[in-house]
Order: structure tokens, then sequence, then C-alpha cells
């Protein structure tokens, strides 16, 4: 490798442009040195310095080198060794020649010249310890590299860090900024603003503000004035949060907006630039300082600050769904209007009425925005603003977080297998929708008919889906998850009487198929010849307009009436006259009337006896109907009296192999099916009957419970990895999810975490989520433990 002399600041590289892939370089003393490779357009290549003995020393341009000799390799990843001429840069970063300048305020910045291509510029730092941050002018083609530093085991904050979040500075030592030129020209001018955000400041002071009258302020930012900053006086909104509003008045410019603490950290901001933006924050009741970075061209801004939001809530006009609309006006860009609202509200606007923007704090505090409206706002409070002067009409109906039990909302028990209705309403301005909670499946669709009203459908992640108009009907496509319901909602856009009706489009919905329920006994359904037998059949999605026979080995022998179904369509009440029909042994063939050319036949179904055992009550299941479980069948009452009972217990009507006791634990796999017990009773020189219990649904299970808490296993050391000990559960898991919070918020969900620099002094807890097939999730929370340095 050729050498390559250390170069000083302010100076042209001592290497000039030559070929190979490496350079060689001695350091005198332990210290921070840039190394870096660029090409003949000073472009930074990637690099990887390596010491004597072929270790790897650093992968970037800084690092941080003992005395001794050490090796520059330029594209360190390439298939072939580099031919393309590079020139290597080396620099002592505490060398002599360092540029002292004074403490740049937000309004100026310091304007750089280079001479030579590849320079290095270093600015020492006014202050001796803080947090600094770095905004280059917006527009540079060639920006330089810059870098904050520290000497003695130098401190080193990566560029785009710096000039993002800014860059701690917290001991009390020399802080150099570093500036690599990267402009391809033989010389030039640069422009870099350094900040310290850290205690007192010099920039205006913004005027507080309220919802109705916020406080504002203007600013003008170009490509030569670029950063500016207004201070936000301690008092605020205390623990409720407030919103800062960036508005361009004037020019063709986009800027961005953040707010610092008073310790130099950025707590708040909206890093995309844009003419027109709002951040919402909780600052409490201490100093911060907001900072307006210009993005692209020059304009005049206006920043606006509304706080005590919480405080100037106000009660909309109705909160019951359907009721009437709340009116009120923006009177100026930036201001802000604030609701108390049931959490989790229908937020939208009447029929052909403007639409406001509308935002919300989520439980994290974080502002969020309805992407469209109407939407579920996550939230007791919403907020409505406009980039312009508006009237508005505003919709806040509750529809509560669960569903299944909506306040003001009609709910639908029965299966919606074939679909579900009528659904009646009296539409009025005082009363303008309605809503019924109906249970959905994966992939329904529903054909709605409806007059006067616009049906919409409130899913179960909060999504509002507008239903798609087919003709004289509507197409309702709800978007479940597993188990959910839906709201369907019916916005009128007529008042007076309604009537909705809604038909399954796919054979059935639900989630649920047509079938009959079998036995694993023969012969489930035991019937006295020589008349005419009611009796019930089990199954799932039945329907009034089925086709059922009685056969034999394919013959049709005796049609089954249905005379009614259960509104949850999983019993037929059935006639069949048997006055023809001889003892013996039938199958049960049905057909669905939604697939009537494919019946179903179940073999062994019916029993066709001269006298029997009578079951005066039916067989029913003692215990709670829950995961993990022991259960118990009691077998109702007979006449006469049996000798002994068999017992089988089936899972949603399909018999479960080996579970043929009067008593069964309830394994996870049953979670959400619906549990019987088949009861045949047995009495000498009597037929055997059978009887089986109501269908219940299985819960699930208990959650898991730490006996021993999570703990965090490992040295808790910046630089360090601590590990996960789940501690010990009862009722065992079956497996677990970790969530590693450093000071509550969440930074990893691996099995491991290694700590970062940033999380020095602050709290780390490790939560253990126990999950246990069928069972509700255990969480558990070790001990928190402070992150030494």
């Amino acid at each position: 490798c050729a050498v390559a002399p250390l170069t000083g600041f302010d100076a042209a590289p001592a290497d000039g442009l030559q070929g190979g892939s490496c350079r060689k370089f001695t350091t005198p003393t332990y210290q921070a040195y840039l190394a870096r490779a660029a090409d003949a357009d000073n472009k930074t290549l990637p690099s990887a310095v390596y010491d004597a003995g072929g270790r790897l020393a650093c992968v970037v341009v800084w690092c941080n080198l003992a005395a001794g000799t050490f090796y520059l390799v330029a594209d360190p990843g390439a298939a072939e060794p580099r031919t393309e001429p590079f020139r290597a840069t080396v620099v002592n970063l505490f060398g002599d020649g360092c540029e002292s300048v004074p403490a740049q305020g937000f309004s100026s910045a310091y304007r750089g010249t280079f001479d030579e291509q590849g320079e290095v510029h270093c600015l020492a730092m006014p202050e001796p310890s803080g947090r600094y941050q770095v905004t280059l002018p917006p527009g540079d083609a060639a920006p330089p590299l810059v870098q904050l530093i520290q000497s003695q085991d130098p401190l080193m904050c990566l560029s785009t860090l710096t000039t993002v979040f800014g860059c701690p500075v917290t001991v009390p030592r020399e802080t150099r900024l570093i500036v690599v030129v990267q402009d391809p020209r033989a010389g030039g001018d640069y422009q870099v603003a350094v900040q310290r955000t850290t205690g007192a400041n010099d920039c205006a002071a913004l005027p507080a503000g309220v919802p109705g009258a916020p406080g504002q302020a203007t600013v003008s930012l170009s490509g030569t004035d670029f950063v500016s900053c207004f201070a936000l006086p301690a008092g605020g909104s205390g623990e409720s949060p407030e919103i800062l509003t960036l508005d361009r008045v004037a020019g063709d410019g986009t800027a961005s907006l953040s707010v610092y603490d008073f310790d130099g950290n950025m707590v708040c901001q909206d890093a995309t630039a844009a003419a027109y933006q709002q951040i919402g924050c909780t600052l409490g009741g201490a100093r911060h300082m907001a900072v307006v970075r210009s993005a692209t061209g020059s304009g005049q801004f206006r920043v606006s600050q509304v706080t005590g939001i919480s405080a100037n809530c106000a009660a909309p006009a109705s909160t019951a769904f359907g009721g009437p609309a709340t009116v009120s006006t923006i009177g100026v860009a930036g201001d802000v209007r604030c609701y108390r609202v049931p959490m989790s509200s229908w937020i939208g606007v009447p029929e052909g009425a403007d639409q406001p923007t509308i935002k919300y704090f989520d439980p994290q505090g974080g502002l969020r925005t309805c992407a469209a409206l109407p939407c579920v706002a996550l939230s007791t409070e919403v907020v409505v603003t406009s980039a312009k002067p508006a009237t508005y009409q505003l919709d806040t109906w509750a529809v509560g977080s669960d569903l299944a039990a909506p306040a003001d909302c009609g709910v639908i028990t029965d299966s919606t297998a074939y679909g579900f209705g009528p659904v009646t309403a009296t539409m009025s301005a005082a009363d303008r929708a309605h809503c019924v909670s109906v249970q959905v499946g994966i992939s329904d669709k529903f054909r709605l008919t409806v007059q006067n009203a616009v049906p919409y459908v409130v899913n179960g992640d909060t999504t509002i889906v507008r239903c798609a108009e087919d003709g004289d009907a509507w197409i309702c496509s709800p978007t479940p998850r597993v188990g959910d319901r839906a709201l369907v909602a019916f916005i009128a856009t007529e008042f007076g009487p309604i009537r909705a009706e809604a038909a399954c489009v796919n054979p059935t919905c639900g989630g649920v198929y047509f079938g009959l329920g079998t036995s694993a006994e023969p012969y489930p359904y035991v019937l006295a010849a020589g008349k005419t037998a009611t009796f019930t059949i089990g199954g799932v999605a039945l329907h009034q307009q089925d086709t059922l026979w009685l056969g034999e080995g394919g013959t049709k022998v005796a049609p089954i009436v249905v005379r009614s179904v259960s509104p949850n369509r999983d019993f037929y009440t059935v006639d069949v006259d048997l006055s023809g029909v001889a003892p013996g042994g039938y199958d049960i063939t049905a057909a669905s009337y939604a697939s009537p050319n494919r019946p179903l036949t179940y073999q062994y179904m019916v029993k066709v006896q001269e006298s029997q055992l009578a079951v005066t009550t039916k067989p029913s299941v003692a215990g709670k109907i829950a995961v993990g479980v022991k259960v118990t069948a009691n077998p109702g009452v007979w006449s006469p009296a049996v000798d002994y009972y068999r017992y089988q217990w089936a899972a949603n009507g399909a018999a479960i192999a080996g579970a043929t006791g009067s008593s069964y634990t309830i394994p996870a796999s049953l979670r959400g099916k619906r549990l019987t017990v088949t009861v045949t009773g047995y009495r000498t020189n009597l037929k055997t009957n059978a009887a089986t219990s109501a269908a219940l649904t299985v819960a699930y299970g208990v959650a898991p419970k730490a006996t021993a808490v999570p703990k965090i296993v490992g040295t808790v050391k910046v630089g360090k990895t601590v590990k996960v000990s789940v501690g010990a559960w009862s009722p065992k898991a079956t497996s677990y999810r970790y969530e590693w919070r450093v000071n509550g918020k969440l930074v990893g969900t691996a099995a491991s975490l290694k700590l970062t620099k940033a999380w020095a002094g602050k709290k780390l807890t490790l939560v253990v989520v126990a999950r246990r097939t069928g069972h509700h999730d255990g969480r558990a929370v070790s001990a928190a433990v402070k992150i030494k340095k």
C-alpha cells in the first residue's frame, strides 16, 4: 500500500489521486481520526481501517485509533480489488488549527470557504457540554460531512443523527465540529448552522394560545436563513397535549417543525417537510423550544401554538348514534376545536357537508389524523382543524370498543349464515342513523336492500367502509379478524321509516357451512314406528327451506318436513310420518336450499323401533364451559328408569374420539367450538334411546399466572446484551412473547436485547407475555433495573 501522510485542517489532502486499493498511514497518539477515501469527484467511498495485525479497526470515516500503523482499504466489500484511483485523507481531529466560533444563534449560520477539493475544517464549540444540533442548508447537491466529537475517548455522533435529532455532549471536554467538504469543485463556499439546544436560548417567544385563539408568530426561511426557533415558555398545557402548526403564508418553500425540551432532547417532530403541517406534543409545564428548518425553496411561515386543549374540550351536540351534528367554525389556519367523546366514536360529517381535518391523540400521546371520514377515533378527545378558515358540521357517535354490544345499536344474536334482518328504524333530524351489530366471517359478502339510507360497515379493527352500490342494492363486505363482529350502519338520505334486509352472497356467511351433526354411536335418533314422529336434528347453517328425507341404500323412504329452525340455525324441529316405515336403520339425506344440487347423506342416523326408553328431561352439561375445565354430564330424566348410561361428547356436532365418560376435561383444540354430550340410556328388554344436550360454546381458559416473576439476565450496562428469564408459570405456557421497555417505551421483542448508549441512566423493564393454547394470555413484569453507562 502507498503511504498516506497525515493532513492538517484547512489544507488539501496530503495524498494525491493514485491507484491501488489501500493506503498505509501512521498515527502518533491515541485520538479520534478522520480516515476517508474519496474518488476523483470527491465522493466519499465505502472503506475500512485495519491495524497492522489485519484486525478491523473501524468501518466509518470517523475512527478512534491508538498510536501505530494502519491501513485504509477502499471498497472493502467489492468482489475485485479497486483499480480506479482514489485519494486518502487522514486527519488528527484534535490537531492544531481548529477555528474557535462564537455561539451560533438560530437566525445565523457559519459560512466557510474551502480552497481545495477534500479539505477538512474544524470549528471549536463555545460550550463544554450540552446537546447540539447541526443543520445544513436545503438544496445542496454536495453537502459536507459533519461530525461532533470530543477529546479523550472521543464521543462521535453520526452525521445523520446530528442533522435530525441532535448530539448529546454531556462531558465537559473540548468539543469540535468537523466539516468535511464533499463538493467536487476545487473551491467554494458552504454553510452550516450549529445550535446548542440545551438550556436557555435567544429564540423569540411564541405566544401561548387556546382553542379559538391560537398563539402565532411568523418567520422567513430561505437557502441562506434556513433555520429559526421560538421559545415556548413554562406553564403551557401541563399534562394535557397541545398542537403546533406550521403554515406557509407566502413563497414556494417547504419546512419542518420540531420541539426540544430544556435538556436539549427532541420530544416532538414531523420530519416530513411540507407547506403545512401539525404536530401534537405533551410538553408538561417546562420550557421548550420549537425549531423550524427550511427544506426547499423559500417563504414566510406562520407558527401557531394551541395549549389547554383538554381544558377547553367541549361537549358535542350529541354522542348518541345518529344524533344531531355539532356546528362550529375555524377562524384561522392553525386553530383547533376540541370535543370530548366516548372512547371509540364514529367521527364524520353529514352527507354532502364539507369535510374538516379530524385528529385525535392516541393512547401513546401521538397525534393521529383520520385519513378519510367517517373514521373511528380511539380517544376520548377529538380535534377539528383546517388549513384555512372553515365552517363545519361534525357527527360524534359512540360505537364502543366492543362491537358485540355497542351503545345505541341493535344486536343481532341469531346466525347470519344466510343474511340478517329485517332491520327497521325511523329516521329524523334528531336521529339520522341506525346501527346493528352482526356476526361476520372471513370473506363474507351481504347483498343489502334499503331505501332512503346509505349503509356502512364498521369493522372490529375500527375501519369504516361504505358499502358498494349494486343496482338497486348494496354489497357490504366486512373485513373481520377471527371471531369479530361488525356494525352495519344506515345513514339517512331522507327522513322517515327504513327497512333493510341482507342476504348472503356466498352459499353461507358468518364463518359457517351447512351440515348436520353426527355421532360416534350409530343411530342417534331413535323413533317409534307407526306414527308421525317429531324430533330435533342438530347442525350448522340450517334453513327453513332445506330439503331432508329418510333413506335406505340410496332410496328415498319418507320425506322429513322442517317445521322450524332455531334462531341461531343450529337445530331443526322436524316431522316424519313413519306409518308405512318398517322398523330398522335409516340414513338422513339433506340438501341446503343454497346448494340444492349437492345433497349430503348421513348414514346410520335414524333407528325406527316399536318402543323405547323416553327422555322426559334432556341431558345437560354441568360446569364452566372453558378450556382446561372438567365438566360433567347430567343425564337428564328418563322414563322408565334406566339400568346404565353411555356418553359421547361432541364438538360442533362431531364426536370426540375417546370422550365417552360422564365427565370430560375440555382441551385447547375445542376453544370456540360448541360442546354437546349425547347420553344413551339402556334398560333390559327396552329399546335404547339417546339424547343430546344443548350446545354450549367453549370459552378461553384461565390465563397462565407467574408463580415466579420474569428476570433480566446479564449485566444491565450500555453495550451489554441482556437476556430473558421467563420465570415460572401456572398453568404451564406453550410459548412466550417479550417486550423490552426503556422508561416504558417499547424497544425490542426478541429474547435478548443489546443496550445502547442512548438508554444510559434509564429504567429497563421486561414484560413476558405467557401464551397457552386456548387460554387467555398472562402477563408479568420484571423489576425495573437502571441501565449503567
